[in-house]
Formats: structure tokens, C-alpha cells, sequence
């Protein structure tokens, strides 16, 4: 069965599993049908070159032993130029673990870049950096030009203060919300901002997502 250009693979091996299969389990099946539509390509290059069908029923209507046998001896050729293909279990069970640990190093990854951002209700300070943007002479007191002792003018670096990170101010920490009753009648409630619900969800689910992370795949995001 190939799967190859089938749509997403996620959602067909989600399917060939049944159920509800956790993305582990999804992730690993897509190894799986990937590996087995690699090793059973020698079933699509014998159909390709087989003889055709019906110069055997034509050999058999006619009693024609010899088509008969050179239509098999066809097929034989066919077989030996493209041996089957016996599935490996090592192999098949390295694959998994490769596309997991894939995975998860993916996921890890994109999790921390999310815990790295500022949280919405507390804002973002500004973040400076001195930065050397030129050079210009030395003056002494006197605003005088200071030579070296070689007779060279003396410089000095030009330092600023750049803005490396813009601040950003936290948002409300609540929000008025109206709703209407069945009768139209408003009620006017104080709830927490949506933005800092979403934020927060999204860095548990950040958070939980690096928790779970096992070390291997830890010690692979730092190398």
C-alpha cells in the first residue's frame, strides 16, 4: 500500500490504527508504513514487467504447453530480477525509534521557543546594548588633538546605546465582557483577559511538552 502523496500521513496512519492513538503511537506508524511501502517496492516493478494475463489463458484455451511454460519461465525471470523483500524487525523497530525521537526533538524544540517569549501580562523590558559606531580623536583639556608618541593622533571608540529588544507594556489583567440572556438582557462581568488565558495555556502545554521530553533527546537539542 503506498502512501506517498495519500494526504497527510498522520491522518491516514491515525485511521489504520483506529481509535484514538496518541501522537507517539501516529508518528510511529507513519516509520512504519513508510518502511513497508520502501521494502514491498519489488511488488510494483514485477507487475510492471510481468507478461501479460492472457498469453497464459490463450496458452491454457489451446493446450499450448509450451506458451504455457514460457509465460511461467516470463514470470520467473520477473521474480529473480526483483527478489522479495523480507521486513527487518530491527530495522523496522530503528526507524520507530528514529521518527519518535524526531519528533519529540521537534516538539522540544518548538516548546522552548515558546517558553522563551515574554508573558503578556507582564511585559517585555526595553534591552540595550553599547555598541562601538566609530571613532574620534582624543582631546585633552584644552580640546587639543592628544598625539601618541610617535606623533600619531589618538583615538578613542564612539560608544551608544543601542535598543536591542523594544519594550512592550503587559496588557489589562482583566476585561469587561457583556453577554446577552435569552431575553436580551446584558450582564456586564469582570473576567481575565483572553490574551493572558492563552498565554498561560500555551506555556503549560509548552511546559508539559519539555517535562516530558526524555534526556536523549535533551542531550541531541544541545549538542
Amino acid at each position: 500500500m503506498l502512501i506517498s502523496g495519500a494526504g497527510n500521513k498522520r491522518d491516514f496512519a491515525a485511521r489504520v490504527i483506529g481509535g484514538t492513538p496518541s501522537i507517539e503511537d501516529i508518528v510511529q506508524k507513519v516509520a512504519e508504513l513508510e518502511y513497508l511501502e520502501e521494502i514491498h517496492v519489488y511488488k510494483l516493478q514485477r507487475s510492471s514487467e510481468y507478461p501479460p494475463v492472457a498469453e497464459y489463458i490463450d496458452g491454457v484455451v489451446k493446450g499450448d504447453q509450451d506458451q504455457i511454460d514460457a509465460h511461467i519461465a516470463a514470470c520467473q525471470a520477473v521474480k529473480d530480477k526483483y527478489p522479495k523483500v523480507e521486513i527487518n524487525e530491527s530495522t523496522l523497530a530503528t526507524r520507530k525509534a528514529d521518527a519518535l525521537a524526531e519528533y519529540q526533538l521537534e516538539e522540544y524544540t518548538k516548546s522552548i521557543s515558546r517558553l522563551s517569549q515574554y508573558q503578556v501580562a507582564l511585559g517585555r523590558e526595553e534591552v540595550t546594548e553599547e555598541t562601538v559606531v566609530g571613532t574620534r580623536p582624543v582631546l585633552d583639556e584644552n580640546d587639543e588633538v592628544v598625539l601618541g608618541s610617535e606623533g600619531q593622533v589618538t583615538c578613542e571608540d564612539v560608544v551608544e546605546q543601542i535598543v536591542t529588544v523594544t519594550s512592550i507594556d503587559p496588557v489589562d489583567a482583566t476585561i469587561e465582557q457583556t453577554t446577552y440572556d435569552d431575553e436580551g438582557v446584558a450582564t456586564t462581568a469582570t473576567v481575565e483577559n483572553p490574551l493572558i488565558t492563552k498565554d498561560n495555556d500555551e506555556r503549560a502545554d509548552a511546559q508539559a511538552i519539555v517535562d516530558a521530553t526524555p534526556q536523549s533527546v535533551i542531550d541531541t537539542y544541545n549538542e
